[in-house]
């Protein structure tokens, strides 16, 4: 029995933080796609709309279940073995790719930093070492993960401050005109809008995969996922705002240029807000992968700990007491993946995937107030059982509409695979006897 961590809530928002938000690095792509007007209409509505009833959710969720998992351990005690099994297995899948995703991201920050030309393998070598960093840390525990994640969200939001002081010194731009391009109607800007907004309120649910790492974890992660919510929503409009009334020109506004937030910052503050920023980004993007390869890991542990994947995913470190074997199966994938050329189609792929399981955590959430509508918890969301019900399918109605509409074939297509996956483990398991003799196993030579 591992031994749970004493970690603060200040120390859990922070990483809440830092997984969905970033520090703020990448809604430039909200203002340059639906104008400035626009961008603040979804800044609004985005936390009840999205991210409110996925933070709610996640945190009542959370206090019902306080195991590790997150939404596989949600969906498998709310609707059951099968369904819990496809929520695990499209989760996985998407674990496998997500963290590559942000070792791009992290090395696109740094090579601004490098003094030489970086070439491709010299690219994917700085992405290879960022990942095996990582993994090591993760080897070490969530403890000295959450410490990190306080630091570097912290350092994060220094550069944005600085940039929203200077920009309410100089200001010289409406901040929300235009309302929306001049080539798009209301509703089709309202359409990206909220797209690219869920994007960026996705993940207030990762810190739950460790739950039941973490000592009193289902009053803490609750309350953590609660505190983060306006937090975060608040940070979004503050960063982007004043920075449109002082520099404008929103048509440029992009995470890849030419007004990124390092441009942004140059442009406000001069060369050392510029290298401020690409500071900032390169921490922000690896603290991600940070904690996608922890709480990816933690997913595939309990995954294999129920009999439904691989036994090797649910060995622990004998001092760290870490998902030693996950963290170091899905660095290595990681790796792979960063060196391909189509690495980016996978990940809208993956989008898909995770869709899967979100859209299970809240069917799983419903199913627990119709069966248990008198349900005591530590975290109850202080809604009429009916009244919350309601308001869940907002956000099933907003997700699914807004995710499959690329690639959506392909990405059922692999979620589809679960049907076969299910039977291969079933049977190579004997149905879960294979645990259940290995747990009375332990136990009695612990005896």
């Amino acid at each position: 029995m591992s031994q749970k961590k004493k970690i603060s809530t200040f120390a859990l928002v922070m990483m809440i933080c830092v997984t969905v938000a970033g520090g703020g690095f990448g809604i430039e792509d909200l203002v340059g796609s639906v104008g400035p007007g626009m961008t603040l209409l979804v800044f609004i509505l985005i936390p009840f709309v999205w991210s409110l009833p996925f933070g709610l959710s996640s945190a009542e969720l959370s206090s019902a279940y306080p195991e590790d998992g997150g939404m596989y351990t949600w969906a498998k005690n709310g609707l059951g073995e099968k369904a819990g099994f496809v929520s695990g297995w499209c989760y996985t899948i998407a674990g496998f790719v997500e963290p590559a995703t942000f070792a791009v991201l992290s090395a696109n920050y740094m090579k601004m930093l490098l003094p030489i030309e970086v070439n491709d393998f010299v690219y994917w070598c700085l992405c290879a070492a960022l990942i095996v960093i990582f993994a090591i840390i993760n080897v070490i525990g969530i403890k000295l993960v959450s410490n990190m994640a306080t630091v570097v969200t912290l350092l994060c939001i220094i550069p944005f401050i600085v940039l929203v002081v200077l920009s309410l010194m100089d200001i010289n731009y409406s901040p929300v005109e235009p309302m929306l391009p001049e080539n798009m109607s209301f509703l089709e800007a309202a359409g990206n809008g909220l797209l690219i907004g869920i994007w960026f309120n996705t993940g207030f649910e990762t810190i739950s995969t460790m739950s039941g790492d973490i000592e009193n974890g289902s009053k803490k992660v609750p309350k953590a996922i609660v505190i983060a919510i306006p937090f975060i929503s608040v940070m979004y409009i503050l960063w982007v705002i004043p920075a449109l009334a002082s520099v404008g020109n929103w048509q440029d506004w992009s995470s890849e240029g030419p007004l990124s937030f390092v441009e942004i910052g140059q442009i406000v503050g001069g060369a050392p807000l510029r290298w401020a920023f690409v500071a900032a980004g390169s921490l922000a993007s690896m603290m991600i992968l940070c904690e996608y390869i922890l709480a990816y890991a933690y997913v595939m542990k309990s995954f294999s700990e129920k009999g439904q994947f691989f036994k090797i995913f649910s060995k622990e470190h004998k001092k760290f007491k870490t998902p030693y074997m996950a963290i170091i199966i899905l660095s290595g994938v990681s790796i792979v993946l960063c060196s391909s050329g189509s690495f980016i189609e996978f990940v809208g792929i993956a989008s898909i995937l995770y869709a899967v399981p979100v859209i299970m955590m809240f069917i799983a959430n419903i199913k627990l107030r119709v069966k248990n509508p008198d349900l005591r918890l530590d975290f109850k969301v202080p809604l009429p059982n009916k009244a919350y019900i309601v308001y869940l399918c907002f956000p099933i109605v907003i997700y699914g509409a807004s995710v499959f509409t690329d690639n959506w074939i392909v990405g059922l297509g692999l979620a589809a695979t679960s049907i076969p996956a299910y039977l291969f483990f079933k049977k190579l398991y004997r149905g879960g006897r294979y645990w259940e003799e290995c747990h009375k196993n332990e136990e009695k030579r612990s005896a």
